[in-house]
């Protein structure tokens, strides 16, 4: 797979996870963004954890090791698990917190 569906695919699952989580914020009693809050949630939390994932796949294929030595199946299950998805959704956490920091600080948007 090549870098740009690559990019795409990672930019489409973080615009979807982060549409729930605007329908979350949408339908939410507590929290009040008005529309372009809202909509602004959806953009930058898309296009920080997006950033953030792609990170954390660059981050992944520079350290990932060639082999793994365990001792057991599940631990050779857990290792390929998080060399799988590990990297890529703690760059996502680090993007969401930095959508959240960017909602609060630049915008002026509490979460």
């Amino acid at each position: 797979m090549n870098v740009k569906n690559l990019l795409i695919k990672n930019a489409l699952i973080c615009f979807a996870i982060f549409s729930a989580i605007t329908l979350l914020v949408v339908f939410s009693s507590k929290v009040h963004l008005g529309f372009f809050g809202n909509v602004a949630l959806l953009l930058s939390g898309a296009f920080f954890t997006t950033v953030g994932v792609v990170i954390g796949d660059a981050i992944r294929h520079f350290v990932m090791p060639d082999a793994f030595i365990s001792s057991s199946a599940t631990e050779t299950f857990k290792t390929k698990i998080f060399w799988m998805i590990g990297p890529q959704v703690i760059g996502w956490i680090i993007g969401y917190i930095a959508a959240n920091g960017f909602m609060k600080n630049v915008l002026g948007y509490a979460l």
